[in-house]
């Protein structure tokens, strides 16, 4: 199973390299949103190719659906990460200036 990391570790730097980062250096959460849905994107032609390779008897059972599983949960996550950035913007318009 996947285990959670620490959000330094998939940007591969340390948390204090973070916080020094200057300007252009930074990422953008644009780029960051981007990068997890081509992830997202991945997993789910994982599992595809999962279920093809299934259908030819190249893989058990328990592999295509662990593929799936993996897939699911991305998708899920990546759901509730849109809500909340839905929920933010709403909030955020709806302050009075």
């Amino acid at each position: 199973m996947t285990e959670i990391k620490n959000i330094s570790e998939i940007l591969g730097k340390s948390l204090e390299e973070l916080k020094n980062l200057k300007g252009a250096q930074k990422e953008s959460f644009e780029q960051v949103l981007k990068d997890a849905i081509k992830e997202a994107s991945q997993i789910e032609k994982e599992a595809q190719n999962a279920i093809e390779a299934f259908a030819k008897g190249e893989l058990s059972i328990h592999q295509v659906v662990m593929a799936m599983q993996k897939a699911d949960l991305t998708l899920q996550t990546l759901i509730q990460v849109r809500n909340k950035v839905i929920t933010a913007y709403e909030e955020i318009s709806r302050m009075q200036v």
